[in-house]
């Protein structure tokens, strides 16, 4: 029997065998571009801001860089609302009322804020010295044409588009998502609202997967929970495999009597790797049915969510172009131990400390069926197959829920 692969080995054959299958691109609206993964990197095609601005309403004042003293006057001659630009200012004396995000005059070089004045009349008389430079946003600075914007690999998230949208970009170039589809298994499975048997138990893999996949699927399609029927299982597997390009199974996958999966996933296809030296998720297997990734998860439903935050997740985003999110850490809150040989990820709550450390405190439920340890934490934690004890304030990997 082969030894189990060790995790990082295995988490970095995943997401190179992810970049090796890069899914292509295509455009999309801006507006259908939240959340997806940048093909291209945008380079700024205008200048923005196209021209000097003011950052304040108030009064554009010539001070030919030297600034304005406290008690000065000027004659106002215009007023330059957003949009329009206002009459030059081509004698020091003189002030242009100014809106904000309007075009500064020409040969003015200060903004000095309604605030800071005293006005009678067409009179402006300044309450507070003024430096040249003052609330004047220059052209180009923000984004100089030419100048990269966004790389590739970058998630477009709400900032992502409105500089795009800045840039007045209407579509624009990302990768496709993945076609997915789930296959869970497990004779022991009822769906929600179903009367339960003595033996019985309902489904939270489809559900917890549905949530996983959601937002990063193309499409997703839910099948089972079905029996441990070979038949069955080898028929869903061909099919689903032909028209998806990711096939997340749980349940059959460790070497049982009722456990199919690896045995069909090595007729059906290859096997690339099976059993990780992880806890929870060792029997993790992955592979390929024609053009369609496998992954094979364990059917405990933690081993389902440790698997897919530490293995699946990070190769369906390396899938699609997405730049590796950096390693996380914390230190424990309190001592942590284990018995065992292997790398292990354990459920935790990871907050931040006024000082700005931050720390990761163990949940007390950490065996491989009770999803409360999940649902009352926020990350993961890793102890090193190596590691029997760690002390508090020791410093570890985290992985958050959310990433």
């Amino acid at each position: 029997m082969t030894s189990p692969t060790p995790f990082d080995v295995a988490a970095k054959r995943l997401r190179d065998d992810a970049v090796a299958r890069l899914l292509p691109a295509e455009s999309v609206p801006l507006d259908q571009a939240l959340g997806r993964v940048l093909a291209a990197a945008v380079v700024a095609p205008i200048s923005v801001p196209g021209f000097a601005n003011t950052a304040m309403d108030g009064y554009a004042l010539r001070t030919q860089g030297r600034g304005a003293r406290v008690g000065q006057s000027f004659r106002c001659i215009d007023l330059a609302l957003a949009g329009a630009a206002g009459q030059a200012i081509d004698d020091a004396a003189v002030c242009v009322e100014i809106a904000t995000g309007a075009v500064l005059p020409d040969h003015a070089d200060a903004v000095v804020q309604y605030e800071l004045t005293t006005r009678t009349g067409d009179c402006v008389t300044l309450q507070a010295d003024v430096v040249s430079g003052s609330n004047v946003r220059g052209a180009e600075d923000d984004y100089a044409r030419g100048q990269l914007a966004l790389p590739a690999g970058r998630i477009i998230d709400a900032g992502a588009i409105g500089v795009l949208a800045g840039f007045g970009v209407g579509d624009v170039l990302v990768r496709r998502r993945p076609r997915i589809a789930v296959v869970v298994t497990g004779s022991e499975l009822q769906p929600a609202g179903a009367a339960l048997a003595r033996g019985q138990i309902h489904d939270s893999n489809s559900s917890t997967l549905r949530a996983l996949l959601g937002s990063v699927a193309e499409s997703l399609q839910m099948i089972g929970p079905l029996a441990d029927d070979r038949d069955l299982l080898a028929d869903t597997l061909r099919d689903t495999a032909r028209t998806h390009d990711v096939l997340v199974t749980t349940g059959g996958a460790s070497a049982g009597r009722a456990d199919f999966i690896p045995g069909l996933v090595g007729e059906l296809g290859e096997i690339s790797l099976w059993k990780v030296a992880m806890r929870p998720g060792m029997p993790f297997l992955y592979g390929r049915i024609g053009t369609c990734a496998v992954y094979g998860l364990p059917g405990n439903p933690v081993s389902v969510f440790a698997s897919m935050l530490s293995l699946v997740l990070p190769a369906l985003h390396a899938m699609q172009g997405r730049n590796p999110v950096g390693t996380q850490y914390a230190s424990l809150a309190i001592a942590a131990r284990k018995s065992h040989g292997r790398l292990e990820w354990r459920r935790g709550v990871l907050a931040s400390l006024p000082d700005g450390r931050r720390v990761i405190r163990p949940h007390p439920a950490q065996g491989s069926g009770m999803l409360r340890g999940v649902a009352e934490s926020n990350a993961l934690f890793r102890l090193d197959a190596e590691v029997r004890a760690l002390g508090a304030g020791q410093i570890v990997e985290v992985l958050p829920f959310s990433v």
